[in-house]
């Protein structure tokens, strides 16, 4: 008799209460959400602790689970307002309660003794002698570093076989030591370690050398810039930063005849962003790129066999502010993907295929096998693509009628692909007699309108449901195998 596989959990973001439940609708074991306040997600973050209520009451009827974060670093203000979450949440005791703060703990502790403690990425918590010590202070379930190889994993589950093991798998990888960044504070003001994050490591830099002479990071060139006259608006301090306001062009000739070695270039720079010119940041940096600090995302979407014999539990997939589309796409991926793992199915192209229909900035397996090698940053840009476009959401059928609320542009005769829960139970629909209101119309433009269109489908199609199309600029056209190799490129 064949010994039944035990799955590891599957833990997407929730940053609201409609993409907690669609999480769940596509396949979902657990999802995360936090209030504003006291997570670290507070922009397309809405969630209450009504939601809160909600989405608990939902999984608990459905053998789901929820966790919640207050994985902030509180400052004083906060702490009475946080020992009132605390209360609440011990009155609606969710699966467990995500803190990074060492008073945080101790308060919850105190307000919410009976709900499970999970220590957030945010401690990087990266040996078994810190696992150890939190497991003494009530700690159940560690959320590992992003920078941990899954080799060390299965090191301290063999150690440590009680303690739980949670590790992200999919989304978005921070240019700082698991989420500690100050980036963001020093460029913009906005704290990235209380949930304000303005993506700083994605924004488009121009590099200077000491002499204020532009360098073309991505072919390796420099290219010649007058030195300013007279003081520039805002300085680095080193008296050689270029002015803003002065514009030079060169041709090819010239620049291949500056051309310097790399190795040149592993000194003191100068950047400065597209749209804060003037504002110079002084940067000790090698030769690399202009998106030095963009990295591609995380995606293991292949490795479910070995982060699962590692003795992970749980499988976390960033982005509490993506959309309800993305966390039903994703969800349905790796819910395949584990079934897959589960049923002895070693490779299904598909799933490649449904990642990218995401918008996505390239992926790469984060530090799954160990340091990330050549190919794991995007140098030429920081904006995501993909090889799908969410057409729109299915709010009503009636009498062979299907109403869409559309958020893409949809033409007269476009193919529309369903996506259901079970990528398996896809299916194809065609736009046709489609009408706006009473009129008949041959486009309809999506935005935030929620703009409604009517297209004929004599097949019922559950409220809630997603459209997609193919992409209207997806780029060149790929294969899976072409996609996937390229994703993971040493």
């Amino acid at each position: 008799m064949t010994q039944k596989i035990q799955l590891p959990e599957l833990l997407l973001p929730a940053g609201s209460r409609d993409k907690a439940f669609t999480a769940f609708r596509y396949g979902a074991d657990a999802v995360y959400v936090g209030v504003p306040m006291f997570s670290l997600r507070t922009r397309e973050n809405n969630v209450t602790e009504e939601d809160i209520t909600d989405v608990v009451d939902f999984a608990r009827k459905n053998d789901k689970k929820v966790y919640v974060t207050l994985n902030g670093f509180p400052h004083e203000f906060a702490i009475e307002q946080i020992k009132k979450h605390l209360a609440f949440l011990e009155e609606v005791k969710p699966d467990g309660i995500i803190f990074a703060d060492l008073g945080v703990l101790s308060l919850a502790r105190e307000y919410a003794p009976s709900v499970p403690k999970h220590l957030s990425v945010q401690t990087s918590t990266v040996n078994i002698p810190a696992m150890k010590m939190w497991m003494e202070m009530g700690v159940e379930r560690v959320i590992l570093a992003r920078e941990m190889a899954i080799r060390e994993v299965a090191k301290i589950h063999k150690a440590l076989p009680t303690l739980e093991l949670e590790y992200f798998i999919h989304g978005a990888v921070c240019m700082a030591y698991s989420g500690r960044c100050l980036l963001s504070n020093f460029t913009g003001g906005r704290d990235a370690n209380r949930g304000a994050c303005n993506h700083t490591c994605r924004w488009n830099y121009r590099v200077f050398d000491e002499e204020g002479r532009i360098i073309n990071v991505s072919d390796h060139e420099e290219q010649k810039a007058p030195v300013a006259d007279k003081e520039p608006k805002k300085c680095c301090g080193s008296g050689k930063c270029h002015d803003a306001e002065e514009k030079s062009e060169c041709n090819t000739e010239d620049v291949l005849k500056n051309a310097k070695s790399i190795r040149e270039f592993e000194k003191l720079n100068f950047w400065e962003e597209e749209e804060r010119q003037g504002e110079i940041i002084p940067v000790e940096e090698d030769f690399h790129g202009t998106h030095i600090m963009s990295s591609k995302d995380m995606c293991m979407i292949t490795d479910m066999q070995k982060i699962a014999e590692a003795g992970v539990c749980s499988l976390k997939v960033e982005g509490r502010n993506k959309t309800a589309y993305y966390a039903a796409t994703i969800a349905r991926a790796y819910r395949k993907a584990l079934d897959n793992y589960a049923n002895g199915i070693e490779d299904d192209e598909r799933l490649w295929e449904e990642i990218h229909a995401t918008a996505n900035r390239g992926f790469f397996p984060g530090f799954l096998n160990g340091k990330p090698r050549k190919g794991s940053v995007k140098f030429d840009a920081n904006s995501s693509k993909a090889n799908k476009e969410f057409a729109g959401r299915v709010v009503g059928w009636k009498d062979g009628r299907l109403e869409i609320i559309v958020k893409n542009k949809i033409e007269e005769g476009a193919k529309l692909e369903v996506v259901m829960p079970n990528m398996d139970d896809d299916f194809i629909i065609i736009a046709k007699d489609m009408k706006f209101g009473e009129k008949s119309v041959d486009v309809v433009h999506g935005g935030n309108l929620n703009k409604s269109v009517t297209i004929d489908c004599p097949q019922e199609i559950e409220e809630g449901i997603f459209i997609r199309q193919e992409a209207h600029n997806p780029g060149i056209k790929k294969t899976p195998a072409e996609i996937a190799s390229e994703s993971y490129a040493a």
